[in-house]
């Protein structure tokens, strides 16, 4: 029987496994064509054919997929444009392939589908259906790849590289708890402790409480966090950003991680709470969350 530890380190390897495929999928090449077919959006007839579509992000992207497979890192990373670059490092990305290797996951990827391409002077977006293949475990995977053209090459820009900063839990052995905190409800020591690849989230401030109402979508995420949204209240709404005020109705993200979970129970839709942890922004997905959530009690 598997332990429920070894699961959950599998699951760890896996999402660090995604992440940096969908990082370096948008890896690319100079331009020109290629045999690819794409779909689009815009249905072809007769009388009103489907505009052409520029074939060169596509090829770009499946270049650097080969790349990938092929395990040539260093020829994936150097397809990153000028400010993915500073997100992450090569010997970061070299270090999370070992560690695949290490434990006997060897990684590919392919596309199954490519949806609508959006191309427009130097930026292009993508839709893609792919399937990421750890060992003989198969993810399918989503999203909308973003590239931009520097010095007539197609490069990634957008949040898959930031994502790839998951990739480093793979060198980060999770606390075993149990978490200690101050008489304020503050993290003694390292406040991230117990989050899985911590590097993609940016602490804005270390420990603040708010108060604020559970939402209606409490959600046990795949890599064992508890999440839901909180309506905030009075000067509080300052630490939601235009993120959070578009994809989650103005709402701030809570995540209560596995090491905090015996302890900090989970609320219910319609509770009013007052919630004490790190604020942060997550930076794959760019909203603004408190994760981990260190406590969670009725609000006075």
């Amino acid at each position: 029987m598997v332990s429920g530890d070894s699961l959950r380190r599998l699951v760890k390897i896996l999402f660090a496994a995604v992440a940096l495929a969908l990082a370096l999928l948008a890896a690319v090449a100079c331009g020109g064509g290629d045999d690819s077919k794409a779909t689009s959006s815009a249905t072809a007839t007769a009388s009103s054919p489907a505009p052409a579509v520029d074939e060169a992000p596509l090829k770009a992207v499946r270049e650097g997929l080969d790349a990938l497979n092929r395990g040539e890192i260093d020829t994936a990373f150097t397809y990153l444009s000028q400010e993915a670059r500073k997100e992450i490092s090569l010997d970061t990305a070299k270090a999370v392939l070992n560690g695949l290797r290490t434990a006997g996951l060897p990684l590919s990827v392919s596309i199954d589908r490519v949806g609508e391409q959006k191309v427009a002077g130097d930026s292009a977006e993508i839709e893609l259906s792919l399937t990421v293949k750890i060992g003989e475990t198969t993810v399918p995977v989503e999203d909308e790849a973003i590239l931009v053209r520097e010095n007539g090459a197609w490069k990634i820009s957008d949040h898959f590289l930031q994502t790839a900063l998951a990739a480093v839990g793979l060198a980060e052995p999770l606390a075993a708890g149990p978490r200690e905190l101050d008489a304020d409800g503050c993290a003694i020591g390292d406040p991230m402790d117990g989050v899985y690849a911590a590097l993609r989230l940016k602490i804005l401030d270390p420990c603040i409480s708010v108060v604020g109402t559970v939402r209606d979508d409490i959600n046990h995420a795949l890599d064992g966090d508890i999440t839901f949204g909180l309506y905030l209240e009075g000067d509080d709404l300052r630490l939601v950003n235009d993120v959070n005020k578009s994809n989650y109705d103005g709402a701030l993200h809570i995540e209560i991680v596995p090491l905090d979970q015996e302890r900090v129970a989970e609320p219910k839709p319609g509770d009013r709470i007052r919630v004490t942890g790190p604020w942060v922004t997550d930076l794959p997905h760019g909203h603004n969350e408190i994760h981990p959530a260190l406590v969670i009690e009725p609000a006075p």
